[in-house]
């Protein structure tokens, strides 16, 4: 599912060890997903990453050059969650549980990205917008798109479904249970409509969650 990837990096980040590259990432992250790309301020993150700001320019040639690198990453963290499932010889149910329960644990054990993918709902810049959904909706969109086509060739899936389209309202579902870990509002919600322990029912939101879109898509 990966075509080429985008350079957002000068040559210089490039030649930094693993561990330094991750620190500035993670940190960058961080900052991105609990201030907004407008409002992240890049000394901040030169100074808790151990840099100097001129260092940090050169390694990215703009803040947008570092924000879309972090995006890139979560994309391939993304890519590397979902290839497995999408690929594998599991009946369709079995596949969205799958998927179900990933985006149950890796918001929690990755919030960092979760949030900032929130925040990039929300970027005002049209051009960077554009970028941003280029480059991080393709692999899901293709990912879906394949996951209800294979199910139509098995006979698994609905074949007046366009699957493309079924992939938009699927990764609708699953982009609001994501956000309903980890967003305060989007918590709020999940809670109001399903009651205070739900965040805490794991099995119980996969299973309802499954049924309901066997009710829809499925054979």
């Amino acid at each position: 599912m990966r075509g080429k990837e985008p350079k957002f990096t000068q040559k210089t980040f490039d030649h930094l060890p693993v561990e330094k590259q991750q620190l500035i990432l993670s940190t960058a992250t961080e900052e991105f997903a609990q201030c907004g790309y407008e409002k992240a301020n890049i000394n901040v993150i030169a100074d808790k990453a151990g840099v100097s700001i001129g260092s940090l320019y050169r390694y990215f040639s703009s803040k947008e050059d570092l924000f879309l690198k972090t995006v890139h990453e979560g994309t391939l963290f993304l890519s590397s969650t979902l290839e497995p499932i999408i690929s594998s010889d599991q009946p369709i149910l079995e596949k969205l549980r799958s998927i179900i329960h990933v985006i149950q644990t890796t918001s929690r054990e990755h919030q960092s990205l979760i949030k900032l993918y929130s925040e990039m709902t929300s970027v005002g810049n049209r051009a960077l917008a554009q970028r941003l959904s280029n480059e991080i909706e393709t692999i899901s969109a293709e990912a879906y798109a394949k996951l209800l086509k294979d199910g139509q060739d098995r006979g698994e899936v609905r074949k007046d479904m366009d699957p493309r389209l079924g992939a938009f309202f699927l990764d609708n579902l699953f982009m609001s249970l994501q956000f309903s870990y980890v967003n305060g509002y989007y918590i709020q919600r999940f809670r109001t409509y399903a009651g205070e322990a739900i965040i805490e029912q794991d099995e119980k939101v996969a299973r309802e969650m499954v049924s309901f879109i066997q009710s829809a898509l499925l054979v």
